[in-house]
């Protein structure tokens, strides 16, 4: 079939697809690692499968990444789904159906295949919130609720509720999660930047399904994120709600993310003494003073290009920006941490959801919040 569409033809409507999905940006070497970062994750965190030609997600399909082809709702939904949306609505589209049928069945649990079955245990909350919080960025963006009415999205959003009033504290309006955002075991099973993602999907669930006691409980999970998760003018990474908490962050679940989720607004003082004494020297996974100097956690302890993605989203981009050009990271793709003072890849080659992230942060860090409003 391709012979007979002929080389040219093949070549121009490629480059037709790709430019009809470029993003947008004044600085040419901005352009390019948004672009290259994008495509890789639309290529490498997604695909169809030989068999049955299904859409399937994965945070890599590279045999370089380190667990190859297996989904997480964090990685496909967090990060790499908020730059596809920008890029191709329809095809985002198509994501939310796959996650709502095949993968809905152990949404939340750490690992899975690529046809939803258990590949590794452990339950983690920000992968519980992570497809409402999705399915609501893609309404918002195209103004499409009909996915709302259907019966797969439906039951998967009260198959959520379910599963977070398991893991409700019964006398604190705050919920327990097994695993961090890295997948390592928690200190403490309370964590804010988890809480404030289950603030935001409560609130979408409470007008989707129409409970208005969801809107309330939102409403006492901020509340109580106020009243036991700070400590010293500034908010901890967890606790035991028994008087114990830790000060710690992790670049794939960043405290410093809370205003980008609508949690709390960045002139809030326990916010901005929070990201102070993250970006600190005198934090520990904290690279304050070297040529990269994110941050980066027990996970793997050098700097995140995760937070890189963080900084870009949190006020910091000239210096984020600054830390880009100083790194290769897996050869101008995003790998997962990289080297203070080199900049070279340490872990996580060919990581492709954090390249949509990625990409997805430069677009809104040169185009503020108007950049949300491109639509294809």
């Amino acid at each position: 079939h391709l012979l007979r569409l002929g080389y040219r033809r093949c070549h121009e409507e490629t480059l037709a697809w790709l430019r009809a999905r470029e993003l947008p940006a004044v600085d040419p070497e901005i352009a390019a690692l948004m672009n290259g970062n994008l495509l890789f994750a639309f290529f490498y965190a997604s695909g169809k499968t030989l068999d049955t030609e299904e859409l399937c997600l994965m945070t890599s399909r590279s045999p370089r990444y380190y667990v190859s082809a297996a989904y997480w709702d964090r990685d496909s939904l967090l990060w790499a789904f908020p730059a596809i949306l920008l890029v191709d609505a329809a095809y985002a589209r198509e994501i939310l159906l796959y996650v709502f049928t095949r993968q809905i069945k152990n949404v939340g649990m750490h690992s899975r295949y690529i046809d939803g079955t258990l590949l590794e245990p452990g339950f983690e909350l920000d992968e519980l919130c992570a497809p409402v919080i999705a399915l609501e960025r893609y309404i918002a963006h195209t103004g499409d609720a009909a996915l709302l009415e259907r019966a797969c999205v439906r039951e998967g959003l009260e198959r959520i509720v379910r599963l977070l009033d398991e893991k409700r504290h019964p006398e604190i309006e705050l919920y327990e999660t097994f695993l961090q955002p890295t997948d390592d075991e928690t200190v403490y099973p309370y964590l804010t930047y988890d809480n404030a993602l289950v603030w935001r999907a409560l609130n979408a669930l409470g007008q989707w399904l129409e409970k208005p006691e969801l809107l309330e409980r939102a409403r006492r999970v901020r509340q109580a994120v106020y009243d036991h998760c700070v400590q010293d003018g500034q908010f901890v990474w967890s606790t035991d709600l028994s008087g114990h908490c830790d000060i710690y962050d992790e670049p794939p679940g960043s405290l410093q993310l809370l205003p980008h989720y609508g949690f709390c607004e960045s002139n809030d003082p326990l916010w901005q003494k929070t990201v102070r004494t993250i970006r600190s020297s005198q934090y520990r996974f904290s690279f304050a003073g070297q040529p990269i100097a994110e941050i980066g956690c027990l996970h793997a302890p050098h700097p995140w290009v995760l937070s890189i993605c963080n900084s870009l989203l949190s006020g910091h981009a000239a210096t984020a920006l600054e830390h880009l050009k100083r790194t290769r990271m897996d050869n101008g793709l995003a790998c997962e941490s990289v080297n203070e003072v080199t900049g070279e890849c340490e872990t996580g080659e060919a990581f492709a959801t954090c390249a949509g992230f990625l990409s997805y942060a430069l677009y809104v860090a040169a185009c503020g919040e108007r950049g949300l409003e491109r639509k294809r």
